[in-house]
């Protein structure tokens, strides 16, 4: 059996979470596909989006089983929504992990940073590690709040769509006590949203995954391949 991990990044940047998923992809032979959010509401809104990155999915995935779709924070959510009808699309059988991800209240609200200052922007990147000598360079930052308010209100968009999609087949959730922006209540809301199988692992370490909860994350990306291939054997050749 083969598998396709396909990766979304967090809004701003991939950075060491996608890097840890691309290794424990290659360690497990599995094709590794890096795909981006929605760039914009309007290429979210058009299909533009869904349709490239179903494409890409397609030619990348060729003689594949099973895609697991792996998304970080915003790229949770762009994982959610790409996999609406994909595995219909693709003709094989899509699961979904969401890391740090947070779940739309009933009126599509999620915690954002779409109306945050630089200042309030800052003092979330300083809480996830981020060099603290580029939040003090007032330009740098001001670059880096824009792109991430940009990427919010993509995200805020995807929330509203999920808070009307009913609910879904299945979906795996890694949570980690250290994400101050995304705790784990943030996340808990989930398991009401899907109708099916849902696990939840919570778990130690910060906002990104390292070498704190990498441990974590192999055993969650582990249990999300074996029940899709556990369906896979049961499913009626």
């Amino acid at each position: 059996m083969s598998a396709l991990l396909a990766s979304f990044p967090a809004a701003g940047s991939g950075g060491k979470t996608l890097q840890v998923l691309e290794e424990l992809a290659v360690r497990r032979g599995m094709t590794y596909l890096a795909l981006p959010n929605p760039p914009s509401i309007a290429d979210l809104d058009s299909g533009r989006w869904s349709a490239a990155c179903a494409e890409r999915l397609r030619r990348a995935g060729a003689g594949a089983d099973q895609v697991i779709l792996v998304g970080h924070c915003m790229g949770g959510l762009s994982a959610i929504r790409l996999s609406d009808g994909l595995a219909a699309t693709l003709g094989i059988p899509v699961s979904v992990l969401a890391i740090n991800t947070p779940c739309p209240d009933p009126a599509g609200r999620i915690p954002t940073m779409s109306e945050f200052t630089d200042a309030q922007i800052a003092t979330v990147l300083a809480h996830d590690g981020f060099p603290q000598d580029l939040l003090d360079d007032e330009d740098m930052l001001a670059e880096i709040a824009e792109g991430l308010r940009d990427d919010a209100r993509v995200a805020d968009t995807i929330a509203a769509w999920v808070a009307g999609a009913g609910r879904f087949r299945a979906l795996h959730v890694l949570s980690t006590r250290g994400d101050h922006f995304i705790p784990p209540r943030a996340c808990t809301g989930w398991w009401d949203r899907v109708q099916g199988e849902f696990q939840m692992t919570v778990a130690d370490g910060g906002h990104t995954i390292d070498e704190e909860s990498v441990d974590v994350l192999e055993r969650v990306l582990d249990g999300v391949l074996a029940r899709s291939r556990s369906f896979l054997k049961a499913a009626p050749a």
